[in-house]
């Protein structure tokens, strides 16, 4: 182990593994805190059958997505950008696009510990960015975005007076994810266009042969294939490792 590898070792991987499973543990308790709550204050109890269908019906979906989404967002997130993000969530909207473009600007290869520094940094800068914005938009845009759903749901009513400003408006809002998406692919598209035919293709596909499957199944199939995929086209001589990092 070179010294660079291990001041690395001890002074940034250790401390941040220490600290990650720890902040993880006490938001895992802090999330039956509200339940807790409610049943030793108020007696408050589900019944036990609808309580075990529920949990069933969440559980066959987390279950899949808990053991996928670390290891799919991992080679970008880095080690203490996955504790971070995993802790505060808006993974695939915020998080995945600031640690690409911060590793962007910055001329960081993935997997490298100077990619790990510069993602953990600013996903950081994120959630401290985040959490301010947040707070100014609830106290700011609250009213505005309660107009919004309330003129989306009489949108339907034939004899509701509703703005239609505010019906384009909340279309419009709803493709500022699916842009979003869309730009960030297009960063590592670019980088190696032909890893992108297959799940470009087997996402077509699966849009026109059956829209409305879910999520849980959708992602992990697309997941599967796709790195099945990366890793047969570099094994041909297809694509080069330099250009996937």
């Amino acid at each position: 182990m070179t010294d660079k590898t291990q001041i690395f070792q001890e002074r940034f991987l250790n401390p941040v593994k220490k600290a990650g499973m720890v902040t993880i543990i006490i938001a895992m308790f802090c999330l039956f805190l509200p339940g807790l709550y409610l049943y030793f204050f108020h007696g408050l109890l589900p019944p036990f059958g609808p309580f075990i269908k529920a949990l069933i019906a969440v559980w066959s979906f987390m279950i899949v997505m808990g053991i996928l989404e670390p290891i799919v967002y991992y080679p970008i997130l880095g080690f203490g950008g996955t504790y971070m993000s995993f802790l505060v969530g808006n993974i695939l909207n915020l998080r995945v696009p600031v640690s690409a473009t911060a590793q962007q600007v910055v001329g960081t290869s993935e997997g490298t510990p100077e990619a790990e520094v510069v993602s953990t940094i600013g996903i950081a800068g994120s959630i401290i960015a985040s959490e301010l914005v947040m707070i100014v938009g609830i106290l700011a845009l609250l009213p505005l975005i309660n107009r919004i759903s309330e003129a989306t749901l009489a949108a339907g009513d034939p004899g509701a007076q509703v703005s239609m400003g505010l019906i384009a408006l909340g279309k419009a809002l709803d493709q500022v994810l699916p842009a979003l998406f869309g730009a960030l692919g297009g960063v590592f598209l670019f980088r190696v266009p032909k890893l992108g035919i297959v799940p470009l293709g087997l996402g077509f596909i699966i849009a026109f042969i059956k829209s409305d499957l879910p999520y849980s199944i959708v992602i992990p199939l697309m997941v599967i294939i796709s790195i099945l995929a990366a890793r047969i086209m570099y094994k041909k001589g297809w694509v080069k490792g330099e250009g996937m990092m």
